[in-house]
């Protein structure tokens, strides 16, 4: 009977540890969506909404990689840029919604310099930020850092996209999760990949989570739904392992 359990046992990490290595993923997404869901400004200025890009930068694709239910990375690749103004732009928060339900579960606070977007503020460096978690609808009316406008204020002379959600504000920052390796962003043309290293983000079972990600002038904006195989629960694991122990039994029986 002993050797019964041994061998039922192995039966089971095998295959858990097959589940979960098969589970690993690279995910492959491109820039769809031309501002995020309901935040068009059909009735303030239409160029907006029929334009991907508005000046620069250019987000084209990226990846992204999960493993037993948990995001480990995430990659965003632009082209090449080579304007002088490329000095103004620096990165807005990203927002990671877990089940795509229109509701940010998170959020890599990027805009720690910042609480109005304009061409002065410092980029953040390579290295390692806070990653928080939040309850923030997709189409609330509050709790966004916006864009601005064209031709006022800190962008006087740049054409952007009009008040859109580009961070969260600070008083939605204090349940912290976690830290993000980010890559950093630069003002060098040759610069065309950044990423986001996670110590492992939990996305449930879900099997989807969208991401939210852009410029701090929303220039180009990346809203993207990405789908990935969920892990099967230890309770799944429990019941093959009862299976398997029925199966041996009842063969040992009619030897």
């Amino acid at each position: 009977m002993k050797k019964i359990a041994v061998v039922v046992g192995l039966i089971i990490i095998s295959v858990f540890i097959a589940s979960v290595n098969a589970n690993a993923e690279t995910i492959s997404f491109n820039d769809n969506s031309k501002y995020w869901s309901g935040w068009n400004n059909t009735t303030n200025n239409t160029g907006d909404d029929s334009a991907d890009v508005i000046g620069i930068p250019n987000f084209t694709d990226g990846k992204a990689k999960v493993g037993s239910d948990l995001l480990t990375n995430l990659t965003f690749n632009r082209q090449a840029v080579t304007p002088s103004y490329w000095w103004v732009l620096t990165p807005g928060d990203l927002f990671i919604d877990v089940g795509a339900d229109k509701t940010w579960d998170y959020v890599v606070d990027l805009s720690t310099t910042w609480t109005t977007p304009s061409p002065t503020y410092t980029d953040p460096a390579a290295g390692k930020y806070n990653i928080y978690s939040i309850n923030l609808g997709l189409n609330s009316t509050s709790g966004y850092i916006l864009s601005g406008t064209d031709y006022s204020g800190g962008w006087s002379g740049y054409g952007i996209r009009d008040r859109h959600p580009v961070a969260a504000k600070a008083d939605l920052l204090t349940e912290k999760y976690g830290l993000v390796d980010f890559s950093g962003w630069d003002d060098k043309s040759s610069t065309t990949q950044y990423t986001f290293d996670f110590e492992g983000l939990d996305l449930g079972q879900s099997g989807q989570f969208t991401i939210g990600w852009q410029p701090n002038c929303a220039n180009d904006v990346v809203y993207e739904t990405l789908q990935y195989t969920p892990t099967p629960e230890p309770a799944t694991m429990s019941l093959l392992g009862l299976g398997l122990a029925g199966l041996l039994r009842f063969r040992k029986k009619r030897a």
